[in-house]
């Protein structure tokens, strides 16, 4: 996913989706699964970054709107029934995958994409580390 301009490749795909969603006529076309970290990031970034009441003391409604409009999206497309078979080897891989931590995150990382020179005292260390507790 290309994150140049706020991700507006992926920003204006997803509008597609939701406009295509609200015309469906069969459950299959009506299903839109957004980014979620990047969702979380915009409503993270709309609260914090927007005060709650206007500079004249009043409520602003414009932040509590967006935020309400963004929420009450999520919650459409969550509730959209999905039309296709549960595959339960993705069900069971997706539940049974371990949970990794930021090191552990950032070693993977390293490994599927190598570090460049700046980064491989860091690849190095995480390595090394990563080693040693899982010995123990």
């Amino acid at each position: 996913m290309d994150p140049s301009s706020n991700f507006s490749s992926y920003r204006s795909t997803l509008k597609a989706a939701v406009w295509r969603s609200a015309a469906a006529t069969d459950d299959s076309q009506r299903i839109v699964i957004p980014f979620f970290s990047l969702l979380v990031k915009d409503l993270y970034f709309l609260n914090e970054g927007c005060s709650n009441k206007l500079p004249n003391g009043h409520i602003n409604f414009e932040k509590f709107w967006q935020l309400a409009k963004q929420v009450t999206e999520f919650i459409t497309w969550k509730q959209v029934h999905c039309p296709f078979p549960k595959a339960a080897k993705v069900i069971t891989y997706l539940q049974a995958t371990p949970v990794l931590n930021e090191d552990a995150l950032a070693l993977a990382s390293f490994e599927c994409e190598p570090p460049e020179n700046h980064e491989k005292d860091r690849y190095k260390s995480l390595k090394a580390e990563l080693e040693k507790s899982g010995s123990n």
